[in-house]
């Protein structure tokens, strides 16, 4: 089944700023260096965050001449919605675009208990359009990097599909197109301004931030002000076998990565979850899994194995040709080995594969 939303939304390249963006404090300043009261800052994230208004005239309870004032400066929205796909499943994706017409996507994926009622929506949003890290098996890095994604841009996935869906988004997952600790600055300032008491949109406990292992930046999180749980993109239990299939890791051994993470641990206390395509022949072995094991056991976390989605289309080479997905009782004699050592593993099926769901496949066929 396929919808399509054709023009709505719709953003036009602009010099204005993106409101979304400022952290409270900068929207302080700007409104008493135009000679408004402090608290007409608290009234504006109200009607933005907790309304969601998208226009500035839709904000009654500010005068007008300050709502003129805004319009002129600032853009509500930053991205636009240009397709929406249906799965059988329930899932959707989104195909969005930015206002220079670079491409970005998001996936929401409904939870459903034994009676096919939803108890839990998650949206897998991005951080970047394109991604610069070139992971053997994630279609996305085939695009290369296109840009970094702002706070508005970021934010407003949420917003949209919520108003899309009609529905309330209760877990947001940092894991769609981009590395999120290499466009720092703009995915903190996002979690900030979602997790913030002002804004009430969602608790930072409900937020799950997916790298590659940028391990520098894993330990400056540990200190920002609303630390996300953190989910690590494994994938490998050698150096040899993760440098292959991920060249980033050439940058961040495995031993500089894991102190990283006993580091975020020890300053959050918050569970660790590892996430690990098993591939046939390349990281699936019993020594493999006994190297997770010893992994898994540095920090209370849990194993997320993930199936290898198909990215035959972007016609792949070297290493990603050879990459095929372990047999699914593979998988599993790991799965029961690990939770024989009381650690806690989930096998993961794909959302959305009747609509191309994997990251990056819908944007890379639009950018292309």
């Amino acid at each position: 089944m396929f919808e399509y939303s054709e023009n709505r939304f719709q953003i036009k390249p602009s010099v204005k700023k993106q409101i979304k963006s400022l952290a409270y404090d900068e929207l302080v300043d700007y409104l008493q260096a135009a000679g408004e009261e402090k608290y007409r800052a608290d009234q504006i994230l109200h009607e933005i965050f907790v309304n969601r208004a998208t226009d500035f005239s839709q904000m009654t309870q500010l005068p007008k001449h300050l709502r003129k004032m805004l319009a002129e400066v600032f853009d509500i929205t930053s991205i636009s919605l240009e397709e929406k796909r249906v799965s059988a499943d329930g899932s959707v994706k989104f195909l969005f675009s930015l206002a220079d017409r670079k491409f970005i996507e998001a996936v929401y994926m409904p939870w459903a208990n034994d009676d096919g009622e939803v108890e839990r929506s998650t949206l897998c949003i991005s951080t970047m359009s394109g991604c610069p890290v070139g992971c053997a098996f994630c279609a996305t890095g085939t695009l290369g990097f296109k840009k970094n994604l702002s706070p508005s841009e970021i934010i407003d996935q949420i917003f949209i599909v919520e108003q899309e869906l009609g529905t309330k988004i209760n877990n947001i997952v940092l894991m769609g197109m981009g590395e999120p600790l290499l466009n720092y600055e703009n995915v903190v300032r996002a979690i900030s301004l979602l997790a913030d008491e002002k804004t009430k949109v969602i608790s930072r406990r409900k937020i799950t931030l997916s790298t590659s292992g940028i391990a520098p930046r894993i330990r400056e999180l540990a200190h920002s002000k609303f630390p996300p749980k953190l989910a690590i993109s494994l994938h490998a239990t050698t150096n040899g076998t993760r440098n292959k299939i991920m060249p980033i890791a050439q940058s961040f051994d495995l031993s500089s990565l894991m102190d990283a993470v006993e580091y975020y641990y020890r300053h959050t206390k918050m569970k660790i979850t590892y996430e690990y395509i098993p591939f046939d022949g390349i990281n699936d072995s019993a020594e493999d899994a006994e190297r997770l094991r010893k992994i898994a056991q540095r920090v209370p976390s849990r194993v997320n194995f993930i199936p290898f989605n198909d990215i035959s289309f972007t016609k792949p080479q070297g290493v990603s040709f050879e990459l095929k997905p372990s047999p699914p009782e593979r998988v599993a004699r790991i799965a029961d080995y690990l939770r024989s050592h009381k650690i806690a593993v989930i096998v993961r099926d794909s959302f959305g594969r009747d609509i191309e769901a994997a990251c990056g496949q819908l944007a890379l066929s639009r950018e292309k």
